[in-house]
């Protein structure tokens, strides 16, 4: 399967995507890739597959196989167990990576009504947009692509974010994460847990300790990663209570214990930490 990611040259763009991502397989050999929970959100677009999207206290998993002529667009993210994707068919996908709080500039839905949705992209920028699909489909340059997305992005920013909402995310992505309380990031915004509990459901799908706990996890594997410092290291630098505090917290997120992962895991492009299954399932 061929994979390519290209960041957006727009720079008021570059405020709200942080990456478009490309994946082309021509074959119907079968394979598996596994990712983590994130910051980000991805707004998937297929071409003539079905997706079958499972998401449960049991399973986080996405099945694509051959689908009908047309398009399925979906949305993935705000996880907090691995995301396991089985692929039985070929596939010409394109994924709009969002920053954390930007897929608000483009819509008035909330995370948890489009997340339901298998036409995501068609309710954000309109039905009448199903043109502009076929347009990117129809240009095999990857770079092309990126571009003419770029330009649908461009006018479809309608919408501003809550301030609030951007400040809270600041807040907690330039502080060590866990040494940002609830507590104290309501105080600084002044405003009640319930309201920062909202803004977060409606936004993100998720609570703002969730979040928190996502942050400490990806930059613990950042870590991990460069493997430049020792398992005790991070341990402690990311405000883990102790290594089997860390062991456990990172077995939730990923599946497997720190030193499991670093031996399985592929970084591509800098950006995309995955386990990549080329053998036949």
């Amino acid at each position: 399967m061929q994979s390519v990611i290209i960041k957006p040259k727009n720079e008021v763009l570059k405020r709200y995507i942080q990456y478009f991502l490309f994946f082309k397989k021509d074959c119907d050999q079968p394979l598996k890739y596994i990712t983590f929970p994130n910051t980000n959100l991805c707004l998937s677009i297929y071409k003539e597959n079905s997706v079958d999207y499972k998401k449960n206290p049991e399973s986080n998993q996405c099945l694509i196989d051959k689908g009908t002529k047309g398009f399925v667009s979906r949305l993935y993210g705000f996880h907090n167990k691995p995301f396991e994707v089985e692929i039985y068919a070929p596939l010409d996908q394109i994924c709009i990576l969002f920053n954390p709080s930007s897929l608000r500039a483009f819509t008035k839905d909330s995370y948890d009504s489009l997340a339901l949705s298998d036409s995501v992209f068609q309710e954000i920028f309109g039905f009448e947009s199903n043109h502009m699909i076929d347009s990117i489909f129809a240009v095999d340059d990857q770079t092309r692509r990126a571009e003419i997305l770029e330009s649908l992005l461009i006018k479809g920013l309608n919408n501003e974010i809550s301030p609030r909402f951007e400040e809270a995310l600041f807040l907690m992505s330039n502080s060590r994460a866990n040494s940002t309380c609830i507590g104290t990031l309501k105080n600084k915004l002044k405003i009640s847990e319930a309201t920062l509990f909202r803004l977060f459901k409606t936004d993100l799908g998720q609570s703002p300790k969730t979040y928190l706990r996502t942050i400490r996890f990806r930059n613990a594997l950042d870590d991990i990663t460069k493997l430049k410092r020792s398992l005790t290291d991070i341990t402690y630098s990311h405000n883990f209570f102790d290594q089997a505090h860390f062991i456990k917290d990172f077995k939730a997120f990923s599946g497997n214990t720190p030193k499991q992962l670093v031996k399985k895991l592929s970084i591509h492009q800098d950006n995309l930490a995955w386990i990549y299954n080329k053998k036949r399932l």
